[in-house]
């Protein structure tokens, strides 16, 4: 449970060099991306980690109602953080 605390604490954090790279990252390829974008890149950029299709489609229900998200901004900036804290908490995350 630390260990998940731990990870979601600092992954949450946007004042962060690192998650401030990988929004950038996930901004500089247009101006608005899509929940499965949002889910896939943000999976790409903590290491290429592939889920179990159900945790894949759970990842992108939790964000769908955001719909299109507008890149840029600082909404987009804490759903990012927000995703990545979702993925740590994956099994898939834990026991890589």
């Amino acid at each position: 449970v630390h260990r998940i605390n731990f990870t979601a604490d600092f992954l949450g954090d946007t004042e962060y060099p690192g998650i401030q790279e990988i929004i950038s990252r996930l901004s500089a390829d247009a101006p608005s991306i899509s929940p499965e974008e949002l889910v896939d890149g943000s999976l790409r950029l903590l290491g290429h980690y592939e889920l179990a299709d159900q945790n894949r489609r759970m990842l992108i229900s939790k964000v769908e109602k955001n719909g299109q998200m507008t890149t840029g901004t600082p909404e987009f900036s804490e759903q990012v953080a927000e995703m990545l804290q979702l993925i740590a908490s994956t099994k898939e995350y834990l026991y890589a």
